[in-house]
């Protein structure tokens, strides 16, 4: 039996010493501990995490129908509410970026996915509008820092000729996370406006339920990490080369526990290996005891804004500038493409325009609802907040179209002593007589009553979406147990009227007229395209080089993007949102490999962060500018998203090539 070599720490100190200059930047540890079951472990814990980023974006938009009616919540309060998590994503994603370079990368996604799920339980039992965004916003910091963290804590567990393929293997659970919320949507939030005012009624409703099983991910990694090392990588950058060289041992074991014929004990014969940090950079020794509480504070400050000022000061300036481009036009450039998710939830939920009747005092709607609900729909930050910001109007006006075409028009009728016992809908009566009617024990949406004369008619428990009486002649009527009330009224002579029972409840008008399984469908749609995309990439991205990658999926997405200009119909728009993921996921997933190797261990996930938040940024400005272009012809938009999406693919040639780039 071979003699096992027993490794002390003056033996470590000493062996590292030895290797240790300003030219050492990494040597081969991690090929000797090898690829296997132990990095399979990580990818699926860090997946779960990325999942949970996915379903923190999606999960709002999914139950907002239905937190609509049970939080009784207007367009105003339904934007700041996705609007504030979106921020706090932001936040966090800087926030926990910087904290991850300096007290570790599992620690510090360990707290972030902790925080998300605990608030994100605790958002679940909120019964006010108020405790639910707060709860959001919080469980939004906490997700915020899940992607930085876990793509540099994951690559920091491959050797650099894995690197690439298995980061997009990683980037493939961002999809799965996708497809998850889709389906345990379909599965439990109610499909249609009717039954998400039932189901509102019940103690603890379906969107309540949903939250719970959306924060299963995050919870489940968690679990996950208290049973992986941290990164050796970060160990020993901090100066733990103990404990890096006891990483090392267990991902060796891990990696050929079925391998008897391996060796016991890792061999210390050669050492991964950072280059030595510039001095007063980094990491660096905490205030000395004794020191007060504010001192302590205001260490913390200069370290979080130093650790950024390097950032933008050599060697790190050129990367930063490069990236901040390249992550700016990717999110400007695709900034509404997904929308076209949710372009039937926009259409329906926020009623613009869809079976809207002449003077409909909702016709307009504010701008932080119309921004705050595509933020929230911000699709892969890295990713999609949407190709073209008209899309949805574009969408929304071809339904408008059909839906009105269905209009139901009743001209000159009279009605005497008639019974209306079942449900109306897409209805407009004009100069039409009611005497002596009931309607009794139904629906009415989308109704509309013009110049209209109804005498001695009974409402009787009586549901009411979109329905209004115009320049009518309301004369001895009855209202008993409705929800029609003075707004539903409009330059109407009310006459000897009776109202008895006014259902109480919520007064705002909600729009029955939802259909979220087509929601569900496009989005799986635009999800599954990217597993495809992810997966080849992932084979193609070490021999093309992630220079000519970008370059040449930037160039054909803004080639692609000129397809907008035969869009006329929603199946077409799905088919080339498929099509469009598919090619700019690879250019997607690129710049995220990029950008973890990119900065040295101490910046990594502050540089990664900070790119992040960069990216939402301009995914914001370009839903903002895109939204001023939706009534203009389809040129413009097609051309603007080209033009941004080329000025990234033109810029990629800037950046340096790091596939041989050592970790």
């Amino acid at each position: 039996m071979p003699e096992q070599s027993v490794v002390t720490v003056p033996h470590i100190k000493q062996y590292i010493a030895t290797l240790c200059d300003e030219d050492v930047y990494v040597c081969r540890g991690m090929l000797q501990a090898g690829l296997g079951y132990f990095q399979w472990m990580v990818l699926l814990v860090g997946g779960l995490s990325l999942a949970g980023d996915t379903i923190e974006l999606f999960v709002i938009a999914f139950i907002l129908p239905s937190a609509e009616v049970e939080l009784c919540i207007g367009d105003s309060q339904k934007g700041w509410l996705v609007a504030i998590t979106f921020l706090g994503m932001m936040i966090g994603s800087v926030m926990w970026g910087n904290l991850s370079d300096r007290m570790g990368r599992k620690r510090t996604l360990m707290s972030a996915l902790g925080v998300n799920a605990v608030f994100s339980i605790i958002a679940a039992l909120m019964p006010t509008y108020g405790t639910f965004m707060t709860a959001r916003f919080c469980s939004g910091i906490g997700i915020g820092g899940a992607f930085p963290i876990v793509m540099a804590y994951f690559a920091e567990f491959l050797a650099k000729s894995d690197r690439a393929k298995y980061l997009s293997f990683l980037l493939m659970f961002w999809a799965l996370g996708g497809v998850f919320v889709a389906l345990v949507g379909w599965a439990i939030i109610p499909s249609t406006g009717a039954d998400v005012v039932q189901e509102s009624k019940e103690h603890f409703s379906a969107w309540h339920q949903f939250l719970l099983v959306c924060c299963l991910p995050s919870a489940v990694a968690v679990i996950g990490l208290v049973f992986l090392p941290d990164s050796p990588r970060y160990l020993l950058e901090a100066g733990r080369e103990v404990e890096a060289m006891m990483v090392y041992q267990r991902i060796y074991k891990t990696n050929n526990m079925h391998n008897p014929s391996a060796h016991v004990q890792y061999q210390l014969s050669e050492l991964e290996l950072p280059s030595k940090r510039p001095a007063g950079r980094g990491l660096s020794s905490p205030p000395s005891p004794g020191k007060s509480v504010l001192a302590d504070m205001i260490y913390s400050i200069e370290m979080f804004w130093n650790s950024f000022l390097q950032l933008f000061v050599p060697p790190n300036l050129k990367a930063s500038v490069v990236l901040i481009i390249l992550w700016f036009t990717a999110a400007f450039g695709t900034a509404s493409k997904n929308l076209q998710y949710f372009s039937e939830y926009f259409q329906t939920l926020e009623g613009l325009r869809r079976g809207r009747r002449p003077n409909d005092p909702e016709d307009s709607i504010s701008s932080i609802d119309i921004i705050g609900i595509i933020l929230e729909n911000d699709v892969w930050c890295p990713g999609y907040y949407g190709l073209t910001i008209w899309f949805p109007d574009y969408i929304k006006q071809l339904k408008v179209d059909q839906y009105s075409g269905n209009t139901n028009v009743t001209t000159n009728a009279l009605y005497n002593g008639t019974s209306f016992n079942t449900s109306i809908e897409n209805t407009h009566w004009v100069n039409s007589s009611f005497v002596d009617c009931r309607f009794h024990h139904l629906i009415l949406s989308h109704i509309t009553f013009t110049n209209c004369t109804l005498e001695e008619t009974e409402f009787a428990n009586i549901k009411s979406s979109r329905t209004y009486f115009l320049n009518s002649v309301i004369k001895d009527c009855r209202f008993v147990d409705t929800d029609l009330s003075d707004q539903h009224f409009q330059n109407c002579q009310m006459i000897n009227n009776t109202v008895l029972s006014l259902a109480v409840g919520c007064p705002l008008d909600f729009d029955y007229n939802i259909h979220l399984e087509e929601v569900f469908q496009e989005n799986l749609v635009g999800q599954l395209a990217i597993l495809p995309a992810a997966f080849i990439s992932a084979f193609i991205i070490e021999k093309m080089g992630r220079v000519k990658m970008i370059g040449i999926f930037m160039f054909l997405s803004s080639i692609a993007s000129l397809f907008i200009w035969f869009l006329d119909t929603n199946s077409a728009i799905i088919i080339f949102e498929a099509i469009f993921n598919f090619v700019f996921i690879c250019a997607w997933n690129t710049i995220d490999v990029a950008t973890v190797e990119s900065y040295p261990t101490h910046l990594r996930t502050t540089g990664f962060g900070f790119l992040n938040a960069t990216c939402r940024l301009g995914g914001l400005l370009g839903v903002i500018t895109f939204r001023n272009l939706v009534t203009w012809s389809r040129a413009v938009p097609m051309l603007t998203t080209a033009a941004v999406l080329l000025v990234g693919g033109i810029t990629s040639v800037r950046l340096t090539e790091t596939s041989s780039v050592l970790l």
